[in-house]
Protein backbone atom coordinates (compact mmCIF):
# COMPACT_ATOMS: atom_id res chain seq x y z
CA UNK A 1 0.00 0.00 0.00
CA UNK A 2 2.61 2.54 1.08
CA UNK A 3 5.11 1.91 -1.78
CA UNK A 4 2.26 2.34 -4.28
CA UNK A 5 1.16 5.54 -2.56
CA UNK A 6 4.75 6.85 -2.63
CA UNK A 7 4.98 6.10 -6.35
CA UNK A 8 1.76 7.99 -6.99
CA UNK A 9 2.97 10.98 -5.01
CA UNK A 10 6.31 10.89 -6.83
CA UNK A 11 4.56 10.70 -10.18
CA UNK A 12 2.30 13.64 -9.34
CA UNK A 13 5.28 15.65 -8.16
CA UNK A 14 7.28 15.01 -11.32
CA UNK A 15 4.24 15.93 -13.41
CA UNK A 16 3.84 19.19 -11.46
CA UNK A 17 7.48 20.18 -11.92
CA UNK A 18 7.51 19.27 -15.62
CA UNK A 19 4.24 21.13 -16.24
CA UNK A 20 5.60 24.18 -14.42
CA UNK A 21 8.72 24.10 -16.58
CA UNK A 22 6.65 24.04 -19.80
CA UNK A 23 4.58 26.99 -18.56
CA UNK A 24 7.75 28.93 -17.73
CA UNK A 25 9.22 28.31 -21.17
CA UNK A 26 5.97 29.41 -22.80
CA UNK A 27 5.73 32.58 -20.71
CA UNK A 28 9.39 33.44 -21.30
CA UNK A 29 8.78 33.06 -25.05
CA UNK A 30 5.52 35.04 -25.31
CA UNK A 31 5.74 37.45 -22.34
CA UNK A 32 9.47 37.72 -21.47
CA UNK A 33 8.89 40.61 -19.05
CA UNK A 34 6.67 38.59 -16.67
CA UNK A 35 9.67 36.91 -15.04
CA UNK A 36 12.46 39.46 -14.45
CA UNK A 37 15.15 36.81 -15.01
CA UNK A 38 16.29 34.96 -18.08
CA UNK A 39 15.53 31.23 -18.13
CA UNK A 40 19.10 30.16 -17.29
CA UNK A 41 20.20 33.28 -15.41
CA UNK A 42 21.29 31.41 -12.29
CA UNK A 43 22.82 28.44 -14.10
CA UNK A 44 26.32 29.64 -13.47
CA UNK A 45 28.96 29.38 -10.78
CA UNK A 46 29.87 32.70 -9.19
CA UNK A 47 33.02 32.43 -7.13
CA UNK A 48 35.45 29.62 -6.42
CA UNK A 49 34.76 26.27 -4.78
CA UNK A 50 36.61 27.44 -1.68
CA UNK A 51 34.32 30.48 -1.39
CA UNK A 52 31.24 28.29 -1.72
CA UNK A 53 32.51 25.83 0.89
CA UNK A 54 33.24 28.74 3.21
CA UNK A 55 29.68 30.00 2.73
CA UNK A 56 28.41 26.48 3.43
CA UNK A 57 30.36 26.24 6.69
CA UNK A 58 27.62 27.70 8.96
CA UNK A 59 25.13 25.16 7.61
CA UNK A 60 27.56 22.28 8.16
CA UNK A 61 28.28 23.41 11.72
CA UNK A 62 24.55 23.57 12.38
CA UNK A 63 24.20 20.10 10.85
CA UNK A 64 26.93 18.69 13.12
CA UNK A 65 25.32 20.08 16.27
CA UNK A 66 21.82 19.03 15.30
CA UNK A 67 22.69 15.49 14.19
CA UNK A 68 25.07 14.78 17.08
CA UNK A 69 22.38 15.79 19.58
CA UNK A 70 19.76 13.62 17.88
CA UNK A 71 22.06 10.63 17.38
CA UNK A 72 23.40 10.69 20.95
CA UNK A 73 19.92 10.88 22.43
CA UNK A 74 18.55 7.91 20.44
CA UNK A 75 19.59 4.42 19.43
CA UNK A 76 19.47 3.34 15.83
CA UNK A 77 17.35 0.56 14.49
CA UNK A 78 19.48 -2.62 14.79
CA UNK A 79 19.16 -3.15 11.04
CA UNK A 80 20.85 0.21 10.44
CA UNK A 81 23.77 -0.75 12.68
CA UNK A 82 24.10 -4.17 11.03
CA UNK A 83 24.08 -2.64 7.53
CA UNK A 84 25.83 0.67 8.19
CA UNK A 85 27.89 0.52 4.98
CA UNK A 86 24.84 -0.26 2.84
CA UNK A 87 22.88 2.57 4.46
CA UNK A 88 25.74 4.98 3.76
CA UNK A 89 25.89 3.82 0.14
CA UNK A 90 22.17 4.44 -0.25
CA UNK A 91 22.70 7.80 1.45
CA UNK A 92 25.25 8.76 -1.20
CA UNK A 93 22.68 8.09 -3.91
CA UNK A 94 19.93 9.95 -2.07
CA UNK A 95 22.24 12.91 -1.44
CA UNK A 96 23.07 13.12 -5.13
CA UNK A 97 19.40 12.91 -6.14
CA UNK A 98 18.28 15.47 -3.54
CA UNK A 99 21.08 17.89 -4.34
CA UNK A 100 20.36 17.90 -8.06
CA UNK A 101 16.62 17.33 -8.34
CA UNK A 102 15.39 19.30 -5.32
CA UNK A 103 17.50 22.34 -6.10
CA UNK A 104 16.46 22.38 -9.74
CA UNK A 105 12.83 21.95 -8.68
CA UNK A 106 12.50 24.37 -5.77
CA UNK A 107 15.24 26.94 -6.33
CA UNK A 108 14.65 27.26 -10.09
CA UNK A 109 11.52 25.82 -11.71
CA UNK A 110 8.98 26.22 -8.89
CA UNK A 111 10.53 29.56 -7.90
CA UNK A 112 10.00 30.91 -11.42
CA UNK A 113 6.56 29.30 -11.56
CA UNK A 114 5.46 31.01 -8.33
CA UNK A 115 6.41 34.41 -9.76
CA UNK A 116 3.87 33.83 -12.52
CA UNK A 117 1.28 32.46 -10.08
CA UNK A 118 1.54 35.41 -7.69
CA UNK A 119 1.28 37.96 -10.46
CA UNK A 120 -1.93 36.33 -11.68
CA UNK A 121 -3.44 35.84 -8.22
CA UNK A 122 -2.61 39.37 -7.13
CA UNK A 123 -4.33 40.80 -10.22
CA UNK A 124 -7.42 38.63 -9.64
CA UNK A 125 -7.63 39.58 -5.95
CA UNK A 126 -8.15 43.32 -6.45
CA UNK A 127 -4.83 44.03 -8.12
CA UNK A 128 -6.78 45.17 -11.16
CA UNK A 129 -8.28 47.88 -8.92
CA UNK A 130 -4.89 49.14 -7.74
CA UNK A 131 -4.70 47.22 -4.44
CA UNK A 132 -3.57 43.60 -4.55
CA UNK A 133 -4.23 41.36 -1.56
CA UNK A 134 -1.15 39.14 -2.08
CA UNK A 135 1.14 42.13 -2.53
CA UNK A 136 -0.21 43.62 0.71
CA UNK A 137 0.11 40.29 2.55
CA UNK A 138 3.74 39.87 1.52
CA UNK A 139 4.80 43.45 2.23
CA UNK A 140 3.17 43.56 5.68
CA UNK A 141 3.10 39.98 6.99
CA UNK A 142 4.92 37.09 5.27
CA UNK A 143 7.86 39.14 3.96
CA UNK A 144 8.80 40.82 7.27
CA UNK A 145 8.38 37.52 9.17
CA UNK A 146 10.63 35.63 6.73
CA UNK A 147 13.18 38.44 6.83
CA UNK A 148 13.21 38.39 10.65
CA UNK A 149 13.60 34.61 10.83
CA UNK A 150 16.52 34.67 8.36
CA UNK A 151 18.24 37.49 10.30
CA UNK A 152 18.08 39.85 7.32
CA UNK A 153 20.45 37.83 5.17
CA UNK A 154 17.82 37.46 2.44
CA UNK A 155 16.52 41.03 2.67
CA UNK A 156 18.20 42.10 -0.62
CA UNK A 157 16.27 39.33 -2.38
CA UNK A 158 12.99 39.37 -0.45
CA UNK A 159 12.67 43.15 -0.79
CA UNK A 160 14.28 44.15 -4.05
CA UNK A 161 13.81 46.64 -6.83
CA UNK A 162 12.44 43.99 -9.18
CA UNK A 163 9.12 43.52 -7.41
CA UNK A 164 7.43 42.11 -4.31
CA UNK A 165 6.51 38.92 -6.19
CA UNK A 166 10.17 37.79 -6.13
CA UNK A 167 10.13 37.60 -2.34
CA UNK A 168 6.68 36.02 -2.32
CA UNK A 169 7.87 33.35 -4.77
CA UNK A 170 10.92 32.60 -2.61
CA UNK A 171 8.71 32.03 0.44
CA UNK A 172 6.12 30.00 -1.47
CA UNK A 173 8.52 27.68 -3.29
CA UNK A 174 10.46 27.17 -0.07
CA UNK A 175 7.23 26.27 1.72
CA UNK A 176 6.73 23.52 -0.85
CA UNK A 177 10.28 22.33 -0.16
CA UNK A 178 9.57 22.37 3.59
CA UNK A 179 6.31 20.42 3.19
CA UNK A 180 8.17 17.75 1.25
CA UNK A 181 10.00 16.93 4.50
CA UNK A 182 6.91 16.37 6.63
CA UNK A 183 7.86 12.70 6.90
CA UNK A 184 10.79 13.79 9.12
CA UNK A 185 8.45 15.16 11.77
CA UNK A 186 7.95 18.71 12.98
CA UNK A 187 11.64 19.25 13.69
CA UNK A 188 12.65 18.12 10.20
CA UNK A 189 9.85 20.29 8.80
CA UNK A 190 11.25 23.41 10.49
CA UNK A 191 14.85 22.48 9.65
CA UNK A 192 13.93 22.09 5.97
CA UNK A 193 12.46 25.61 5.88
CA UNK A 194 15.62 27.22 7.26
CA UNK A 195 17.84 25.00 5.10
CA UNK A 196 15.84 25.88 1.99
CA UNK A 197 16.12 29.61 2.66
CA UNK A 198 19.87 29.18 3.10
CA UNK A 199 20.08 27.38 -0.26
CA UNK A 200 18.25 30.35 -1.80
CA UNK A 201 20.89 32.62 -0.28
CA UNK A 202 23.63 30.51 -1.87
CA UNK A 203 21.88 30.46 -5.23
CA UNK A 204 21.44 34.22 -5.41
CA UNK A 205 25.05 34.84 -4.37
CA UNK A 206 26.90 31.97 -6.05
CA UNK A 207 24.49 30.43 -8.57
CA UNK A 208 22.28 27.36 -8.80
CA UNK A 209 25.24 25.02 -9.23
CA UNK A 210 26.54 26.21 -5.85
CA UNK A 211 23.23 25.45 -4.13
CA UNK A 212 23.19 22.00 -5.76
CA UNK A 213 26.71 21.29 -4.50
CA UNK A 214 25.86 22.63 -1.03
CA UNK A 215 22.69 20.55 -0.77
CA UNK A 216 24.52 17.41 -1.85
CA UNK A 217 27.38 17.96 0.61
CA UNK A 218 25.04 18.75 3.50
CA UNK A 219 22.94 15.61 3.00
CA UNK A 220 26.05 13.48 2.46
CA UNK A 221 27.57 14.91 5.62
CA UNK A 222 24.46 13.94 7.61
CA UNK A 223 24.57 10.40 6.23
CA UNK A 224 28.25 10.27 7.14
CA UNK A 225 27.44 11.14 10.76
CA UNK A 226 24.77 8.44 10.78
CA UNK A 227 27.31 5.91 9.48
CA UNK A 228 29.81 6.81 12.21
CA UNK A 229 27.11 6.54 14.87
CA UNK A 230 25.91 3.19 13.51
CA UNK A 231 29.46 1.82 13.37
CA UNK A 232 30.06 2.87 16.98
CA UNK A 233 26.81 1.29 18.18
CA UNK A 234 27.66 -1.90 16.28
CA UNK A 235 31.11 -1.96 17.90
CA UNK A 236 29.42 -1.67 21.28
CA UNK A 237 27.23 -4.65 20.44
CA UNK A 238 23.98 -2.70 20.06
CA UNK A 239 22.70 -4.86 17.21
Amino acid sequence: MYPLEDKRKGGCYLTTVFSAFLIIVLVEWIWPDVIPFTLFEYWKLNGSISQILKALLPLLVFGIILNVIMLVRTRNDPLINQNAEVVFGIGCGLSTFAGIFEEISFRWILFYDQIIVYKILNWLFFGFAGWGFFEWFFNHISGPIANFLTLGYLEPYLFNGLGWFIGAAIISSNAKFRNGHLYQGWFGWINAWFGGMYFFYLMFNYGLIASILAHFLYDLFCFGLLYIDAAIERKLGWV
